[in-house]
């Protein structure tokens, strides 16, 4: 007896095996393999939600490129605007599209594409031998628990985020499509496809801002979840310390 009391102190555990109190070992088992599960989800959750950050400073900042883009487009559409001046922002816009193609393929700090769906280990977008943007990733997303009978989406398509631009009595023109023929627009003063480009910006202004809203419940979504999981973890922690 003194022999069990001195390692029972020695751990401040009553229980040593479950043939002191097979009833109390059984729930202790019960209570650590809660709190494994609990843990498992957790972790799962906060990768997604940094991975809702990185996703959601990329549109900020690809929407901030759009509305800039937008400024240069009016300006260009300025008949009075010399032929230079045009070139001028021909080129700014150019290095813009740029930022927006390197914003299209950033990547979560696991190193894997935010945007590619299920194949994070390829670039979203890639330029091809013509000098055009092709979306590289697949359409597949893949979703993951966030609650009782509730799942967020993990993986994203490009093509959901930089969306193919609908043009009237015209089949849809991608993203960077679009953005090149307005850019080519710029440099070749012609004002009816300016025109046209503006429109298509303001079409992907709203397309990302969809996209952000969704990013932004998404993290609302898994932060209340991973709030629910620290208090129950908690609970399950006292009661398992409890026992013990």
């Amino acid at each position: 007896q003194l022999a069990t009391t001195q390692a029972q102190m020695a751990v401040s555990k009553q229980i040593l095996s479950p043939s002191d109190s097979p009833d109390k070992a059984a729930a202790i088992q019960r209570l650590k393999g809660e709190v494994e599960r609990q843990d498992s989800h957790s972790r799962t959750l906060q990768v997604a939600l940094r991975r809702y950050t990185a996703e959601e400073t990329a549109l900020k900042s690809a929407d901030d490129i759009l509305v800039r883009m937008k400024e240069l487009s009016i300006q260009a559409a300025n008949e009075t605007l010399g032929g230079d001046d045009r070139q001028a922002i021909g080129v700014e816009m150019r290095a813009l599209r740029d930022q927006l193609l390197s914003l299209g393929n950033t990547r979560d700090d696991s190193g894997n594409y935010l945007f590619s769906g299920t194949r994070v280990n390829t670039p979203a977008f890639a330029e091809n031998a013509e000098g055009r943007v092709d979306y590289r990733g697949d359409q597949t997303q893949t979703r993951i628990p966030a609650g009782v009978e509730r799942t967020v989406q993990f993986t994203r398509a490009g093509t959901d985020v930089f969306q193919r631009v609908v043009r009237k009595g015209e089949t849809s023109v991608g993203f960077f499509d679009a953005l090149d023929q307005l850019i080519q627009a710029v440099n070749t003063d012609v004002t009816t496809d300016i025109q046209r480009g503006i429109g298509d910006l303001d079409q992907m202004h709203n397309s990302l801002s969809l996209s952000l809203a969704q990013t932004g419940s998404d993290q609302q979504v898994v932060q209340s979840q991973l709030d629910v999981l620290e208090e129950s973890t908690l609970r399950f922690k006292s009661t398992l310390s409890e026992i013990e």
